[in-house]
């Protein structure tokens, strides 16, 4: 049995192979590929039959980490550098994201903050003046008057935005890239247990577990079907 034992690796080492691992599969990920991952991964839960198989599944990759810690704290170092490293690119996304929802849904609804926003301050420096005597009471009645006018303005034309783009997938940029390279920094933990540990036949379920949520990135959400990210002209910086 002895000689069926792997070679030890550092941590430097399992680290190297899983980041070679992981960037081979998320660095040229394409936008709808990652929107895949992201939504996948609060769909997981909705398609259990019953908390006990949710339980279930938390357990038998809990027992993996346990068994394998150091292919995890690898992993989980491998993720955090290279979502800090990658956080442009999504940024760019989020960027294009909102260039899809303002053509979904016009100029109006598109600039519906902005009108709001310009409501709001516009009331905040009628109010600041009128104490300090700066305006009279006439330009007071008109800017209350215009600010309150574009704040409801700006309110209804919020209502009326209509793409699901608006709160997609690359709103927070930093949480989308760290979702991305988790799966893909633990799918590239699971593969290199497989080649490299003898156990690793005992973890099967488990090791799927991992594998399955990157192999959502194939695989267009059902919840959030009507979320289209292939308009997206930015796959990489």
């Amino acid at each position: 049995m002895q000689g069926n034992k792997p070679p030890y690796a550092s941590r430097d080492e399992l680290e190297s192979q899983i980041r070679q691992r992981a960037q081979a599969s998320a660095r040229h990920l394409p936008p709808s590929q990652a929107a895949n991952l992201i939504n996948g991964a609060a769909e997981e839960e909705q398609e259990a039959e019953s908390w006990e198989e949710l339980k279930a599944a938390d357990a038998l990759e809990e027992g993996l980490r346990e068994t394998f810690p150091d292919y995890f704290a690898a992993a989980a170092a491998v993720a955090g550098a290279e979502a800090e490293a990658d956080r442009e690119r999504f940024r760019v996304w989020r960027g294009e994201q909102r260039r899809l929802a303002r053509e979904a849904d016009g100029f109006a609804a598109a600039n519906a903050g902005r009108i709001r926003a310009a409501g709001g301050i516009l009331l905040a420096a009628a109010v600041l003046s009128k104490p300090f005597g700066l305006i009279s009471a006439e330009v007071f009645y008109v800017a209350a008057v215009m600010a309150v006018a574009a704040i409801v303005l700006g309110t209804q034309l919020l209502k009326k935005r209509r793409s699901p783009l608006w709160k997609g997938v690359f709103t927070d940029p930093k949480f989308a890239a760290a979702s991305v390279w988790h799966c893909a920094s633990n799918a590239g933990a699971a593969a290199l247990i497989r080649s490299r540990e003898p156990e690793a036949a005992q973890w099967e379920d488990a090791l799927q577990i991992l594998e399955s949520r990157w192999d959502r990135r194939n695989r267009r959400s059902t919840l959030w079907a009507e979320e289209d990210y292939s308009g997206i002209r930015y796959t990489t910086v």
